[in-house]
């Protein structure tokens, strides 16, 4: 994209956010009556906000788009540049940090899951079980803000006890601040793990081209979703943080180290377990480095195993009796409504939809089992799209999760078909700040959250890299 140069690009995206943040304060200034008591809130989610939050979210999607398009100037430049600029990983941290603050500007997000990390930091402050799905009292400002945004019982903590510590520490140390900078706090420490992932990324992709090693460093920092998620303080980009942290001792220490801090990291979040499969996988066809993975991984496991045993029983005892799994805007929920439409009389459509759905993130995770074990690294960006395909209700955030492995093979379609789902997926958000809750349009959505990424897979793949100019 010669149009638009990489300086330019890179600023450009956190101008986009910057714009946003404005106009979403100067709409706020005409917000209806019905939002008073949201607006009140120390930090305002955009949740059934009807007509007004569809406008919020229209703007929104056009920040998107507009920062989407200077990304993949970002990405092109880098990719097919003959030499790279002196300098420009900094430039590209650099950028980073801005639209990250820029996403600041905003005055409200979309999502109440800080508010429940809060949550559970003062919960277990104060003693109480995160795990046990009990009813708080309102004495803390924290609980009544959080039961404002969840109600009483708040929902179940379902991430690992070393992240409630971390909550906790964060939610001690601002509360002198009160619930606002308890809730920035939280912020502030997911936007400072998707900062760090850029050069760890980078130290991680120490084999590749320095061209694909910029475009690793600039696509999960500066990616316009991955951006949002995290200024809304999703834990994601600290889990991320640290599988890529584990990937970096890999080079350095060794495949077993490596494999245990990869595996260990499920101690934030769970999904982190899926990297050290896909390590294993790679590491198959060498005995002593597969040896050495699945060693660090049983490691990581059962250390995370002994620290999660609240974890593990809050899983047992109230998630399973209590849960009720119900696909949203995935595969699984496409299957199945489009099966009820066509007998609607037929009780096992849910089954049979999510059998469906299933069955072809399977077929994509054997393909990309078979490449994988070719030494292909392409296969990789199959398997992650094969875990996107299995998710009953994919958001924004959990993106972060498959972003990554889109650079280790960025020629492939399998690549571009994960960074266009990582963008398109911005629309999940509409149904929970509009609350336009109808089949059409529920519908709509998932198809454009997944109708994009599957035309990329029949498609031309993402063009090969220019050779490489400097290391």
């Amino acid at each position: 994209m010669r149009w638009l140069p990489l300086k330019v690009a890179i600023w450009a995206i956190p101008a986009i956010f910057v714009i946003f943040g404005i106009i979403c304060r100067l709409l706020l200034q005409a917000a209806p009556r019905a939002i008073a008591l949201d607006l009140a809130q120390p930090l305002p989610v955009a949740t059934n906000w009807l007509g007004f939050g569809f406008s919020i979210w229209a703007i929104f999607a056009a920040a998107v788009l507009g920062a989407a398009v200077a990304y993949a100037a970002v990405l092109w430049n880098l990719l097919r540049a003959p030499i790279v600029p002196k300098g420009i990983l900094l430039t590209i941290m650099l950028g980073g940090l801005a639209a990250l603050a820029a996403a600041f500007v905003s005055p409200l997000i979309f999502s109440s899951d800080v508010y429940a990390y809060g949550a559970y930091g003062v919960m277990s402050l104060h003693g109480i079980d995160p795990y046990a799905h009990l009813k708080l009292a309102t004495t803390d400002p924290m609980f009544a803000a959080a039961i404002w945004q969840w109600s009483n019982p708040p929902p179940i903590c379902v991430y690992g006890p070393v992240f409630v510590w971390i909550a906790k520490t964060v939610v001690m140390l601002f509360a002198p601040g009160g619930v606002f900078l308890q809730l920035l706090g939280l912020r502030i420490l997911a936007a400072g793990s998707l900062l760090v992932c850029g050069p760890l990324f980078y130290l991680a992709l120490a084999d590749y081209p320095v061209q694909q090693r910029l475009a690793g460093a600039a696509g999960v920092l500066l990616n316009p979703l991955a951006i949002w998620t995290a200024a809304e303080g999703h834990n994601d980009a600290l889990m991320l943080a640290i599988v890529l942290l584990g990937f970096v001792v890999l080079r350095r220490f060794g495949y077993g180290i490596g494999a245990f801090v990869i595996a260990a990291s499920t101690v934030i979040k769970a999904p982190a377990v899926a990297a050290a499969a896909v390590l294993a996988v790679f590491a198959f066809r060498r005995r002593a480095r597969f040896a050495a993975v699945l060693t660090g991984t049983f490691g990581g496991l059962v250390l995370s195993a002994l620290i999660s045993l609240r974890f593990a029983w809050g899983v047992r005892n109230v998630l399973i009796p209590h849960g009720h799994y119900t696909p949203q805007f995935s595969l699984q929920y496409l299957f199945s409504e489009l099966l009820a439409q066509i007998a609607p009389h037929n009780a096992s459509a849910l089954s049979i939809g999510v059998v469906g759905a299933l069955a072809v993130a399977a077929i994509t995770a054997l393909y990309g089992l078979r490449l994988a074990l070719r030494g292909r690294r392409e296969g990789a960006c199959y398997l992650a799209l094969a875990v996107w395909l299995a998710i009953p209700n994919p958001y924004p955030w959990y993106a972060l999760w498959i972003l990554p492995v889109a650079f280790l093979a960025i020629e492939s379609r399998g690549a571009l078909a994960i960074i266009v789902a990582s963008l398109t997926i911005a629309v999940r958000y509409l149904p929970d700040v509009a609350f336009a809750n109808s089949l059409d349009l529920n519908l709509a959505v998932t198809l454009c959250a997944f109708a994009a990424p599957a035309y990329i897979l029949l498609s031309r793949p993402w063009p090969q890299p220019a050779p490489e100019g400097n290391r």
